[in-house]
């Protein structure tokens, strides 16, 4: 379920970017802090609340463990579509570079990128993990707050330094941030600019631990023999396909319904969605579905340029299982982990919804 809308403010790639519309709201999943005492004597650091206070509550090591999985792939769904290249060289056994390179021409195509094909180092990190101390430090190469650099401006000097700690009694998260001239940010703004992290991490674990029915990533297709897809876990024991598939076109129509400035057009058996940017440019979203088939296609097309199509198929088996893959522009077939996670979370909160009075 991806939808790409203009972030609002300047007209940077900073504020120019895809964005998923999710499920998403004022709260995030740990509060963090801002300007706290440090673990580092005569510093501050930003710090999150007590992590076993959550539900389900969340241990430092598990913390720790998802930190370090996500430093190694460091994807939401839209940057896994939009991904070239992600490099990981191993320096020791707990020690690796991270480099992660949009594709310029996809930048392009979506009108985020330079005109000239120029490809964007989303990620540059040194990370360094301390086991034994629960404690993880991370040397960036390019400007988070900026979304990274274009590859020709990127150079292998260091712009930030990040020592992340799992603290306990009780359990928290502490990011202790110096930008490149050593300078401690504990600020607000530093603070706010770490949500896209810390609500990474819980909602991970917790996407994990809650979920009723899983979902497999790159997996032998079901609809399509020989290609990959997306396909979950047997359905059947929490849901009936009948209350499934209305309930997963009405979250995707509802996804639509929250994008700022869209004009829906429905009927029985499609969904259209148009938005306008500042600049004049136009997105259009298309949803077709079938509830006699099980299918529903999701159309993605910037400036009449079909961008992304999103498949899913709901097989009413025995055993029901939800299938789904998605192709680029280019006609590439994307069923990663990003996508699976992203997916498995939105599905459960669709059975969630489907057994519900008020779903």
């Amino acid at each position: 379920w991806l939808f790409f809308r203009s972030a609002p403010g300047a007209a940077s790639i900073a504020s120019r970017v895809p964005f998923l519309i999710a499920a998403m709201g004022a709260s995030h999943g740990v509060e963090l802090m801002a300007e706290q005492e440090s673990s580092q004597p005569g510093l501050q650091s930003i710090i999150s609340g007590p992590l076993d206070g959550l539900d389900p509550p969340i241990s430092c090591k598990e913390a720790f463990e998802e930190t370090i999985a996500l430093l190694r792939y460091p994807m939401d769904p839209i940057t896994e579509g939009l991904k070239k290249e992600l490099q990981i060289t191993e320096l020791d056994a707990n020690s690796f570079m991270m480099k992660l390179i949009l594709d310029g021409k996809k930048l392009d195509g979506f009108g985020y990128g330079k005109g000239d094909g120029t490809d964007r180092v989303r990620h540059w990190k040194k990370v360094v993990a301390k086991p034994e101390k629960l404690s993880i430090s991370v040397t960036d190469y390019v400007p988070e707050a900026q979304l990274g650099e274009w590859l020709s401006d990127a150079k292998e000097e260091a712009v930030s330094f990040c020592e992340i700690n799992f603290l306990q009694d009780p359990p928290q998260m502490e990011f202790c941030i110096d930008d490149k001239d050593g300078n401690r940010l504990a600020n607000p703004e530093a603070r706010d600019g770490l949500y896209s992290w810390s609500d990474s991490i819980v909602n991970n674990i917790h996407s994990f631990k809650t979920a009723k029915v899983k979902m497999t990533p790159d997996a032998a297709s079901i609809a399509e023999k020989g290609l990959k897809s997306m396909v979950s876990e047997p359905m059947d024991e929490h849901v009936s396909y009948e209350n499934f598939f209305p309930q997963m076109v009405k979250f995707t129509r509802d996804f639509l319904a929250q994008v700022p400035g869209i004009t829906l057009d429905e009927t029985e058996s499609e969904i259209r969605g148009s938005v306008t940017n500042e600049q004049g440019e136009v997105t259009r979203h298309v949803v077709k579905f079938s509830e006699a088939s099980g299918e529903m296609t999701v159309t993605v097309s910037h400036q009449d340029k079909v961008r992304t199509e999103l498949h899913r198929k709901v097989h009413l088996g025995p055993p029901l299982v939800l299938e789904a893959w998605d192709v680029d522009a280019e006609g590439h077939r994307l069923t990663g982990a990003a996508k699976a996670k992203e997916i498995q979370k939105n599905m459960n909160i669709m059975i969630d919804k489907a057994n519900s009075w008020f779903g």
